[in-house]
């Protein structure tokens, strides 16, 4: 009897918002370095979640299994320039779904920064604010989130307080 490995890739995009007060304030400017990534797993009959946590580690409930073939994983991260001293709140958005390249969907929650928030923007611009933020992938079962690549957008919020 063969083994049968399924290789599950998420991939997506993440437009972010920023908001300001620009009457009292200069606004902020934020680009993504880096985009969220899972990496490759598999899951067995059950399903579970997968979770990237902000300082970057991956870790799985249920009957998910990590695997690394090459496919890294990392937190989303984004640049933060602001002038030094301003207040910046994080605002996540809904939990959205990622649609599979061979069908299926999986719902992506976005969690915590590596920043206590708020927090003040200490960087003189040109420097930027680093912020790394993870997120929790829930996967459903074999038949439900067949292997492929799944993709979807997530909204992130950036406030000037």
């Amino acid at each position: 009897m063969g083994i049968t490995k399924r290789l599950l890739l998420v991939m997506f995009a993440m437009p972010f918002c920023c908001l300001g007060n620009t009457a009292a304030h200069a606004q902020i400017s934020v680009t993504t370095a880096r985009q969220l990534s899972f990496g490759a797993f598999s899951q067995g009959n059950a399903g579970g979640t997968v979770q990237v946590l902000a300082d970057g580690t991956r870790s799985s409930t249920g009957d998910v299994i990590l695997l690394n073939m090459g496919f890294l994983y990392f937190p989303a991260i984004f640049e933060v320039e602001a002038p030094q001293g301003t207040v910046i709140n994080i605002m996540n958005g809904p939990d959205v779904p990622l649609t599979g390249s061979n069908g299926g969907s999986m719902t992506l929650h976005i969690g915590s920064s590596d920043q206590t928030l708020p927090f003040v923007s200490n960087a003189v611009p040109p420097a930027r604010t680093s912020v790394k933020i993870g997120a929790t992938l829930t996967v459903g079962t074999r038949i439900n989130n067949p292997p492929g690549s799944y993709s979807g957008t997530f909204t992130i919020t950036f406030i000037q307080e």
